[in-house]
């Protein structure tokens, strides 16, 4: 990866945190612990999409032949973890907001804020990171036709995380990993 990319991935990522810490303190600084059967389900629900996810994630890419760099996938797992998980948050929230000043309805509210989060997504991956990562989508894998579906239970649960919960911690988690998968699968590197 050239230093300009590189440069342009930790940019990305220090805006998301300058972000998260300005407008998101409160939500970062404490944590919902109430761990009722709703929330139980849901996190056992986000984990098995994860296996799901590593499973056709990796069964739909190529690494192009490239090796593992380790220092890239400690740095990006965690960095775009927490990056982009503010992101998504942030977005989240923007919906919701907006959609507060026209109605009370929580169900209105959590789709709203899931439509911007999912926009803001679309738009990252495909104005950003596709033109960063190399070449990696097999497009004759059996696996590929499961991995939209499989983004989109993702991103549900993300969202219901943060609209019930406000729980960014554990969406951090899941995002790493979910960014461990990736790199794993494509061995790009955020250093060469």
């Amino acid at each position: 990866m050239s230093p300009s990319v590189t440069l342009m991935v930790f940019a990305y990522w220090a805006v998301a945190v300058i972000i998260g810490l300005v407008f998101f303190r409160k939500d970062i600084l404490t944590f919902d612990t109430k761990f009722d059967t709703r929330r139980i389900i849901l996190l056992v629900f986000s984990v098995v999409i994860l296996a799901v996810n590593a499973y056709v994630y990796s069964h739909s890419t190529s690494d192009g032949g490239r090796s593992v760099d380790a220092l890239s996938v400690l740095v990006f797992s965690i960095g775009n973890g927490v990056a982009e998980t503010f992101y998504f948050y942030a977005f989240f929230r923007l919906g919701e907001s907006l959609v507060g000043r026209f109605t009370a309805n929580q169900w209105a509210r959590f789709i709203v804020g899931f439509v911007f989060f999912m926009i803001y997504s679309g738009i990252i991956h495909r104005f950003f990171w596709l033109d960063i990562l190399p070449t990696h989508v097999v497009q004759t894998s059996p696996f590929k036709p499961f991995f939209m579906p499989v983004q989109l239970m993702i991103a549900s649960s993300w969202a219901l995380a943060f609209f019930w919960y406000r729980d960014l911690r554990t969406v951090i988690i899941l995002h790493s990993l979910v960014d461990l998968t990736m790199i794993l699968s494509v061995k790009f590197s955020l250093f060469n």
